[in-house]
């Protein structure tokens, strides 16, 4: 183990498409709308099964690679758009060294949480394109991370 800075850490987490409390996990979204999926058994009864049910899928999580100004990153919050409409919103954001650019996590409409989506991201005022990835588009199959070494 190293000593890692918490923002290096944050970026790292980003690219693996890890949630975090109190930015894409919190009161806002079901797990459903998380993607936390996996997690949820609806053949079982749970506290809030049905008001989840209720609630339906009004948004999901997906991470998003930025081409945004080179001397700044985004943090969170920031509007995403498509079509000149807003779509959704950025949860957090940073600078991803593996693909050289920003990346972020945000929550946008359903219909526009396939990969390859491509999106528009408000930062300093203007629009910068943003493309919907993979969840995990940093070593997706945990290669890495299950090595020796």
């Amino acid at each position: 183990m190293k000593l890692v800075g918490a923002r290096a850490q944050n970026w790292l987490r980003q690219e693996k498409s890890y949630r975090a409390f109190g930015t894409e996990l919190g009161r806002d979204a079901t797990p459903l709308e998380a993607g936390l999926d996996r997690f949820v058994d609806l053949s079982k009864e749970f506290h809030g099964k049905a008001a989840m049910e209720g609630i339906g899928i009004r948004s999901k999580c997906v991470t998003l690679l930025i081409d945004g100004p080179r001397d700044a990153d985004p943090w969170g919050r920031e509007a995403l758009y498509a079509g000149g409409e807003k779509v959704g919103r950025l949860t957090s954001g940073g600078w991803s060294a593996a693909f050289g650019k920003s990346i972020g996590m945000g929550y946008v409409r359903p219909d526009l949480a396939t990969p390859g989506t491509k999106l528009k991201l408000r930062m300093f005022r203007e629009l910068w394109d943003a493309e919907v990835c993979e969840d995990s588009p940093y070593d997706p199959t945990n290669a890495t991370i299950r090595s020796d070494g």
